[in-house]
């Protein structure tokens, strides 16, 4: 199934810490909420980072599964933030919507 980045973001902000959130605004971007109580947008550059901070939390089994979802190593270290976030679903259980 083919998602839109849209769909893909908001899948994301599910699995993120609190402070990160979707900002369903005429901008439609991941916003991250600053020590100040004001949020910022996150740039398309950052993506992968906020990937690494749900792969953070995992177990070393939800790990595996991660990796799987990914395919062969070449495959899992070239991944986009897309497909890396298409894979955290999977392993989450998070619908992607």
């Amino acid at each position: 199934m083919t998602y839109t980045d849209e769909q893909l973001k908001r899948a994301l902000a599910k699995m993120l810490p609190e402070k990160c959130q979707w900002w369903a605004d005429a901008w439609r971007e991941l916003r991250l909420l600053r020590s100040t109580g004001q949020y910022c947008g996150v740039l398309d550059t950052e993506l992968l980072h906020l990937c690494w901070l749900v792969e953070e939390d995992f177990s070393n089994l939800e790990i595996d599964n991660y990796w799987n979802c990914l395919g062969s190593i070449w495959e899992a270290t070239h991944a986009t933030w897309q497909q890396r976030t298409i894979a955290l679903a999977r392993v989450k259980g998070v619908e992607i919507v």
